[in-house]
């Protein structure tokens, strides 16, 4: 058995019973809201849904909704917003902001491969590469039957920037898939490939 007193007068104000190791209170009358709501720090009203969602460690909109239909005095909330929910939900923290910046276009380039497709397009491709550039956030896509084709897309991409618009790729930046290790291809031209680390997207693309 548990009992509930009021704070001031330490006068009980209801019992809760012990079943299955929870406390089960019945529901309280109008006459003891004010013995069983008081005021703290929250910039709340005594009888605001809000406050009750803090005191009752942060169930979800059905339980309040439940505790405003049972308990009459308690006033619900449209819409409300609990930071402390969405973080509690985050498997991790945001992100930080970038602060690496380049100034000329192709000094970064992004690449990836997307696929294999669950349908084939008419000319049988089953995958993408997706290059990206950094500093203009211009992306140029070239579909492939296999990944066996990267290489060959990536050289032509790199004579591609040079004769068009007369730049050098200078770093190349990938994931850690074996496709994309062309040592030979990348000191040929005087490319650094960087790679990002396992399971950080955000050290992938910038964009």
């Amino acid at each position: 058995m548990c009992q509930i007193q009021s704070s001031p007068t330490l006068k009980t104000i209801r019992h809760a019973k012990f079943i299955n190791g929870l406390y089960y209170l019945h529901s309280f009358p109008v006459s003891n809201k004010n013995f069983v709501c008081s005021s703290i720090a929250l910039n709340c009203n005594n009888n605001n849904a809000y406050l009750w969602h803090f005191r009752l460690g942060h169930p979800g909109n059905k339980v309040i909704e439940q505790i405003c239909t049972n308990f009459p005095y308690v006033q619900s909330i449209n819409n409300s917003i609990c930071d402390i929910c969405h973080f509690a939900k985050l498997h991790k923290l945001p992100f930080p902001k970038s602060t690496t910046t380049f100034a000329v276009i192709f000094d970064l380039i992004h690449v990836d491969i997307w696929g294999p497709m669950s349908i084939v397009s008419v000319h049988g491709h089953k995958y993408f590469l997706s290059i990206v550039d950094d500093l203009t956030k211009h992306m140029w896509a070239f579909m492939m039957h296999s990944k066996g084709e990267t290489r060959s897309l990536l050289r032509n991409f790199i004579t591609f920037a040079k004769n068009q618009y007369g730049k050098n790729v200078k770093i190349i930046r990938s994931d850690n898939g074996p496709e994309f290790c062309y040592t030979n291809l990348y000191n040929q031209y005087g490319i650094d490939h960087q790679r990002s680390c396992v399971e950080t997207p955000s050290t992938k693309c910038n964009c």
